[in-house]
């Protein structure tokens, strides 16, 4: 489902502003900032960030009770940007904020079994710009950043609130295709990696299962004995929006 959605907004986007492809070129060099340039966009693109802590719990909870919640294994993250070109044409910075969701549920012997996650990213990035023309610019971007991630646990009667947070990079290639001057959608891939190691419980009630093993407020969250991690980290595919000034 969706890659699917992923597929239809791409093909949308990219009819929309094929009208009038032969209209003219992008902008570019505009005299902002000492002859730079500026735009701001937004996307939407799915993540391969598996959440290995909470995998655990989902796995013993189909063992002991029966659950049929899947793993955590997809995100779905949702981005701005700014982006400053400099004049030269190769070079960009770009401040990225993203929000980033995840979740799976289902029932069990003891009730629901529900697992979410939510948070943000804020990244600075490098763009370089190797290759440029009048329809496309092709990118490499690199940049190190924070972020921070919320959770909710239900495990039948056991409810757990728990949040982390760590700095990270990330790396990308990707294109901007610009069918008319100043309205650019783009196709991208990237890799991210900011694991947060440990996870602070800030609301519990009920007992603990499933291999939970400590979920005391203020205290670390641990599965097994082990402080239970959760993550960003993985690969993204996104498509974008962007105007340019």
């Amino acid at each position: 489902m969706k890659f699917k959605m992923f597929t239809v907004l791409a093909t949308a986007t990219l009819m929309l502003f094929s009208v009038n492809s032969q209209a003219a070129k992008k902008r570019g060099g505009k005299g902002a900032f000492a002859g730079g340039s500026l735009s701001v966009g937004f996307g939407v693109g799915f993540a391969t960030a598996e959440q290995t802590g909470i995998n655990d719990i989902i796995k013993n909870a189909k063992s002991t009770n029966q659950a049929t919640t899947s793993e955590l294994k997809s995100a779905t993250e949702y981005s701005l940007q700014g982006t400053f070109r400099f004049s030269n044409g190769f070079v960009a910075i770009q401040l990225r904020p993203t929000y980033f969701t995840q979740s799976e549920s289902g029932t069990g012997t003891a009730g629901t079994y529900s697992y979410e996650l939510s948070g943000f990213t804020v990244f600075p990035l490098v763009r370089l710009i190797p290759l440029s023309n009048d329809l496309i610019d092709f990118y490499m971007q690199a940049g190190l950043g924070y972020g921070k991630l919320s959770g909710d646990m239900t495990n039948g009667s056991s409810k757990i609130s728990f949040t982390g947070s760590n700095f990270g990079l990330q790396a990308g290639l990707g294109a901007d295709f610009c069918f008319v001057p100043d309205h650019c959608v783009g196709i991208e891939g990237n890799y991210k990696y900011l694991p947060i190691q440990r996870n602070i419980t800030t609301a519990t009630s009920g007992i603990p299962g499933n291999g939970i093993s400590q979920a005391a407020i203020d205290q670390e969250l641990e599965v097994n004995g082990s402080d239970m991690g959760t993550t960003f980290s993985g690969i993204s595919g996104t498509v974008s929006y962007t105007y340019n000034f």
